[in-house]
């Protein structure tokens, strides 16, 4: 595979919500990237891609195999269910196309294992769908770190809540087709505080699922109402003790619903032994310490723009300019692992109701 004018040939594989976003960001990248195929199991996602996005009949496929024999793209863009991801990169992979896979990487650590192995043999770019990390207040937070404003890293404390936010499309309902909200939501808060700390290497977990609201009938008035109530399995609540290795001790709580008085929160606050700080999702974060003989609260007077258009661009960005050039990937698949791992242990600290080790 080669690529045409310059540009990386990339297919859509899975049209359903959030690849919506990502049309957006590569149309914006146009100048690099062209889009050479779509693919969807549903008629009515092609027929968007079709009449919305002005993709040509002929590049729409009903499923990746006979994409991938016939349009052999350079690379695959995969915005699947869950438990799609590890066979859709593996074909892809095996065909010799970069991968970008949004979150999580997979449904586990085997999982993930399995796909970087193959990403390796084949010396294939592999990146994980995450965003954050190209929030211009989430690196100001990673310039404090590194500069040594925090000192020691002590504890941390993220929420990802909502307070009837249960999604009504899709397979977030089912823990076996891979939804619920720590892999759904708190993944991104995961990702971010872990980001934030220099991807410490995790320890121990302790967690607690909570279950009940998500299999009642939803009779209140929200913007989310009539989910698959019937077959929803997966938790309402989870909350989690991660103690790694350098001593810092991460705790977070994820919840599609939750009684509390806004919509959605979205934050965590960092705690070190020379300063601290407070994260939240679209806006400026704020940092403290002592200075000058008081103590300081200290917030940027400007930032750029920090919502989603922005950091998908950027991400998305990343990716087709490491499989063009070879340069590095800020989002690595390694990243989808660590990650996983943490996933993977709170997943069983809360079923067998006891701390657990993070498996290597």
């Amino acid at each position: 595979m080669t690529e045409q004018n310059g540009k990386l040939r990339v297919a859509i594989v899975g049209c359903g919500m959030i690849y919506r976003e990502h049309m957006m960001a590569l149309r914006e990248l146009a100048d690099s990237v062209e889009v050479v195929a779509a693919v969807d199991k549903e008629r009515s996602c092609l027929d968007v891609m079709r009449d919305t996005w002005g993709m040509p009949e002929a590049s729409l496929y009903a499923d990746w195999k006979s994409m991938l024999a016939a349009v052999k793209p350079d690379a695959v863009d995969v915005c699947l269910p869950n438990y799609e991801h590890l066979p859709a990169a593996l074909d892809a992979i095996a065909a010799g196309c970069h991968v970008y896979m949004e979150k999580p990487l997979a449904m586990n650590v085997a999982e993930c294992k399995t796909m970087l192995a193959a990403a390796k043999e084949k010396n294939v770019k592999l990146a994980v769908g995450f965003q954050q990390e190209y929030n211009p207040g989430t690196t100001i937070l990673t310039n404090a770190r590194e500069a040594g404003f925090f000192g020691d890293l002590r504890y941390v404390h993220g929420s990802l809540l909502r307070r009837r936010g249960t999604p009504n499309w899709g397979i977030y309902y089912s823990r076996e087709l891979g939804g619920g909200p720590v892999l759904d939501i708190a993944v991104h808060l995961l990702d971010v505080i872990t980001y934030v700390c220099g991807r410490p290497e995790p320890a121990r977990v302790t967690a607690s699922y909570f279950y009940g609201e998500g299999k009642t009938s939803d009779k209140v008035y929200c913007s989310s109402p009539n989910w698959n109530t019937r077959d929803y399995n997966v938790e309402d609540l989870a909350v989690a003790h991660i103690t790694f290795a350098n001593g810092l001790v991460v705790q977070l709580e994820t919840s599609y619903v939750n009684h509390i008085k806004e919509d959605c929160v979205y934050d965590f606050k960092l705690g070190g032994s020379k300063g601290g700080a407070w994260w939240q999702s679209g806006k400026a974060p704020e940092l403290y310490t002592d200075m000058l003989g008081a103590m300081m609260n200290i917030t940027p007077a400007f930032l750029p723009s920090q919502g989603r258009p922005d950091m998908f661009r950027r991400k998305l960005e990343n990716w087709v300019n490491a499989c063009r050039t070879g340069s590095e990937l800020l989002l690595p698949g390694e990243v989808g692992l660590y990650i996983q791992r943490i996933l993977d242990a709170i997943a069983l600290a809360a079923r067998e109701n006891k701390e657990v080790e993070v498996s290597c």
